[in-house]
């Protein structure tokens, strides 16, 4: 997924794998955008996840425990679940340096630069 801002290439993100793709590539995108995180933090926030089977919110640790109360409260059926997702980022600054992240979910990833 691109991303662009001010006519230029700002974020460029992907994760693999299956039903969780859309939600942890969304989750980095709005990460970066609506909450200003850079591509470090916006890799390394917790995730969740929600499908129609299991019909449960799949979220990762790293959630307040108020936060998890108040979806149980509105009827969510919240799950705590180890890693979800995987990605690789690479956010432009406004200097135009490259600054990547790889997601530490995933043993085998690593960010070169060159």
């Amino acid at each position: 997924t691109t991303v662009g801002k001010d006519g230029q290439t700002w974020l460029v993100t992907g994760s693999p794998g299956g039903s969780r793709i859309i939600t942890t590539v969304l989750q980095m995108v709005v990460n970066s955008i609506d909450f200003g995180m850079n591509v470090a933090e916006a890799t390394n926030a917790p995730r969740f996840h929600h499908q129609w089977l299991p019909d449960e919110l799949r979220v990762e640790k790293g959630f307040s425990p108020d936060t998890l109360k108040l979806l149980e409260q509105r009827g969510q059926k919240v799950a705590v679940k180890e890693a979800m997702g995987s990605t690789q980022s690479i956010m432009v600054g406004p200097d135009g340096a490259l600054f990547g992240a790889s997601d530490p979910r995933s043993v085998d990833d690593l960010t070169a630069g060159y």
